[in-house]
């Protein structure tokens, strides 16, 4: 089984063994020596060697084309500064909400960041056909977020109309990441990753209120050509007090994949949601960093992360986000630690 047939069982059922299968974005950059934000994040030649470079090295059963959540935002209009370690939006450029149907909607077959990730998506395919290839979209409350910056978008729940307001926000948005999954999909993409590193900000109710259908709407429709692993940040454990429950609705999304950051207790997120979708996690990448932590330390954190995962299947190895990447030593290090301690006691 190689490593693409192996992420993929993984995502119904009992695989042969736990895929290992970390998030990496600025280690890849790390490991070919170049620069991430000015070189890696815009050459998609250097993104598909590195990723394949680092997957080979550390036996990780996937590629991406992840990179920063701006690809979508800059096909709108948003301006990227590159000067930074990440791209992020210049100074005064993201969009204003509220005259959002005056901007054009982009052709995405000119729109040269969006090019840039379906070339590394078809490079990769190329490059490494034994690989599980994942592409990435923003998520529909992420991309509301990229485009109108996250301060202004919290700032709508403030107005008694503010469900239909992001209704009708999201009803431009979401068609055109439909058609940025579908393009890298047609490029060779085995999963479509879509991000929504904000979502714990807004709550459970809020969430479901406002952006669950969409996301829904969105997934359902990618799911009918790919896998879908729908990658959340923070503390997605919440359950407010009329019931609403974020990892439910989360898994209800119709994600194949869920990712968990740190925050949620894998143990009770596999009894919770494990039997209706695959998890990814959920390492803490607070301690996966910082050299102040000795071997035994990170040992016993991925036995513990592994165990809790394990059982019944549907699960693959990860940290609870995006693979620390400095200290570099200590960064691959604990990546060896993880994929041995991943081989020595995943297999079923």
């Amino acid at each position: 089984m190689n490593s693409r047939e192996l992420t993929l069982s993984a995502i119904d059922g009992i695989p042969e063994r736990i895929p290992f299968n970390p998030f990496i974005m600025h280690l890849a950059a790390v490991l070919v020596d170049v620069d991430y934000s000015k070189r890696y994040c815009q050459d998609a030649e250097i993104l598909a060697n590195a990723q394949i470079k680092c997957a080979r090295a550390f036996g990780i059963h996937h590629v991406n084309v992840s990179t920063d959540a701006y690809r979508e935002a800059s096909a709108w209009g948003v301006k990227i500064n590159f000067d930074a370690h990440t791209p992020v939006p210049e100074k005064g450029t993201t969009l204003n909400w509220q005259e959002f149907e005056s901007v054009e909607e982009p052709d995405l077959l000119t729109a040269p960041r969006i090019q840039n990730r379906i070339e590394a998506v078809r490079l990769l395919r190329e490059k490494a056909p034994d690989q599980c290839v994942i592409g990435w979209i923003e998520a529909p409350f992420a991309e509301l977020c990229c485009l109108f910056d996250m301060i202004e978008v919290l700032k709508i729940c403030l107005r008694k109309d503010w469900e239909k307001i992001y209704q009708k926000l999201l009803n431009r948005i979401v068609p055109v990441q439909l058609e940025f999954a579908k393009l890298q999909i047609e490029a060779g993409a085995d999963i479509i990753g879509a991000g929504d590193s904000a979502i714990s900000q807004i709550g459970p109710k809020r969430y479901k209120t406002a952006t669950f259908e969409a996301t829904r709407k969105l997934f359902k429709d990618i799911n009918k050509l790919v896998p879908v692993l729908y990658h959340t940040c923070g503390d997605n454990s919440k359950v407010d007090r009329e019931g609403n429950d974020m990892l439910k609705l989360i898994a209800s999304t119709g994600a194949s994949i869920v990712d968990i950051d740190y925050q949620v207790d894998l143990t009770e997120a596999k009894k919770k949601i494990g039997n209706q979708v695959c998890i990814r996690g959920n390492t803490d990448t607070r301690f996966l960093g910082n050299s102040l932590y000795d071997v035994d330390k990170i040992e016993e954190l991925v036995v513990k992360t592994l165990e809790a995962g394990k059982p019944n299947g549907r699960y693959m190895y990860a940290a609870g986000c995006e693979w620390p990447w400095e200290p570099k030593e200590v960064a691959l290090r604990n990546l060896q630690i993880a994929r041995r301690l991943t081989e020595k006691i995943g297999k079923y």
